[in-house]
């Protein structure tokens, strides 16, 4: 407003209209975050050109707040959000392979990304790492992914083994935040991964290039190796991991157990022994809400095993079903190797007729009672080579493992990592690193908020904020002009309570206001 005569203006209020709404709050509070990571700048010194660090952003932006396609990502940016405003870039003059290359751009700094991201969340927060957490997760593929080197075929944990898999690594600290990311084969075998990411981790040290205090680490039974502890011991590394060993039975004999954690009238007790042969701390964990699950999972596949038994057995007298003696035989021994946890509690014979071929009975029999497998159900067993810890630090510490399994829950549920569409392994690679770095800027917003007492979930998050619009008003003045204001919205209470625990200013993007 250039004057008071600007400032103040009589209009015909019947013709006050709102138009060309684009979204706005995620938006905004994302940019604000990324000028606090510095990110823009670091892109810019990795030598992105000007188009390509706000194609960058705003693929960021994009995947964060509407996560889709790189078609839907670009037409999201030409027509649906504001962030063009913020940047000062038109996405409608920005050609669309500018949007589709930038995933390649960025992985192509992937390390570099990776440590300046990690050293600004440390300096923002002001905390020392001192727990490394390590875990892999896999995803598939849509379609057969041939041109793929990474997409094989292996055991998914989305339950998705009929489809090409590539499998993400991470590491991060006790915070949450990413210290390491490597992409793997879809059937890589998960002892086989550790040493070569920390090894990674040691030469970033070496060369001054990443602050490494954390002296402790923590996995989970699948990584935690022999050969990989032996590598922690012999590098001065202290560890958690959860114990491959069979036996997990309490031995109140050795100890009392502790009492760690009570929740809904469900107990969490402890046992902590020293092994004599490794001079290990063994804690044996009992919990009862772990059990219940347990022991109700063992009671569905007994009883699916058992009815499958069943219907092989009455099938010997009913038409068209199977009879043959070899072909009877065989079918157990698939129904043995597809449920072997229950299978192995029974003993089975099948009784052929000694005047053809076809099998007349199939007998099965308890072998040995399923309460000695229920007496561990609940019980698990932590390895560590730290004995100054006492039972409640250890069980507290190993627990922070469970970050990791909300990181990749976020990122498959939240950014849309799952599944894969594209067909070059670059575009794969772009792909999982991005939303990676979607996730580290999420994180950052997230361990904010926490800090105020704020514990929503992202999608939370972006279901408040999504809905406030960049807007322009327009109205007729009494001179005959028409007064156009463009402007964000005003906040509603749970989008300032965002902004302010986030201690970003409430006004998005400039106020511009013009007549015609």
């Amino acid at each position: 407003v250039k004057s008071e005569e600007d400032k103040y203006k009589e209009i015909d209020v019947t013709t006050v209209k709102n138009s060309n709404p684009k979204q706005i709050g995620v938006e905004h509070i994302v940019h604000e975050t990324i000028k606090m990571l510095e990110l823009d700048s670091k892109l810019e010194d990795l030598g992105f050109t000007n188009i390509q660090v706000n194609s960058a952003i705003g693929t960021l932006v994009a995947k964060i707040a509407k996560p889709s396609s790189d078609i839907k990502t670009y037409n999201w940016l030409c027509s649906t959000s504001a962030i063009n405003e913020i940047l000062g870039c038109d996405f409608n003059q920005v050609s669309s392979n500018n949007i589709y290359r930038v995933a390649d751009k960025l992985f192509s700094c992937k390390d570099e990304l990776e440590v300046h991201l990690y050293n600004k969340q440390k300096e923002i927060f002001n905390y020392d790492e001192t727990i490394t957490l390590y875990d892999l997760t896999n995803t598939y593929f849509e379609g057969s992914a041939e041109d793929i080197e990474r997409a094989k075929r292996g055991r998914s944990k989305e339950k998705r083994s009929d489809a090409p898999l590539v499998t993400l690594g991470l590491m991060l600290d006790s915070s949450g935040f990413v210290r390491k990311s490597e992409i793997f084969d879809g059937n890589i075998g998960e002892p086989t991964t550790f040493k070569g990411m920390l090894d990674k981790l040691k030469v970033n040290k070496t060369q001054n290039i990443l602050t490494w205090n954390s002296s402790l680490v923590v996995m989970d039974a699948g990584i935690a190796s022999q050969e990989n502890i032996d590598y922690l011991v012999a590098n001065g590394y202290e560890y958690i991991v959860v114990s491959r060993k069979k036996d997990k039975q309490f031995d109140e004999s050795k100890s009392t157990p502790v009492k760690l954690d009570s929740k809904e009238n469900m107990i969490v007790r402890a046992q902590k022994v020293i092994n004599e042969e490794s001079g290990e701390v063994e804690l044996f964990v009992h919990s009862q809400a772990r059990e219940l699950k347990e022991n109700a999972m063992q009671t569905r596949v007994q009883t699916i095993f058992l009815e499958k038994l069943q219907y092989l057995k009455d099938g010997l007298t009913i038409k068209r079903r199977t009879k043959k003696y070899e072909k009877v035989i065989e079918s157990i021994g698939r129904l043995k190797q597809q449920y072997s946890a229950i299978a192995q509690y029974y003993n089975l014979s099948v009784t052929k007729d000694p005047n053809g071929d076809n099998a007349i009975d199939i007998i099965w029999k308890e072998k040995k009672s399923l309460d000695n497998k229920s007496s561990i159900n609940g019980v698990y067993c932590l390895r560590s080579n730290n004995t100054t810890m006492d039972e409640k630090t250890l069980w507290k510490t190993y627990t922070t493992l469970t970050d990791l399994e909300a990181v990749f829950k976020s990122l498959k549920s939240e950014l849309g990592l799952r599944p894969i569409f594209h067909q070059t392994q670059s575009r794969v690679d772009g792909h999982l690193f991005i939303t990676l770095l979607s996730y580290s800027i999420i994180h950052t917003i997230r361990y904010k908020l926490k800090q105020k007492g704020i514990h929503y979930s992202w999608n939370t998050i972006r279901e408040i904020l999504e809905t406030r619009d960049m807007i322009t008003t327009s109205m007729r003045c009494k001179d005959g002009s028409m007064l156009y204001i463009r402007q964000s919205v005003e906040l509603n209470d749970r989008q300032k309570e965002i902004y302010n625990a986030l201690e970003i200013g409430h006004q998005a993007g400039e106020v511009s206001r013009f007549y015609i």
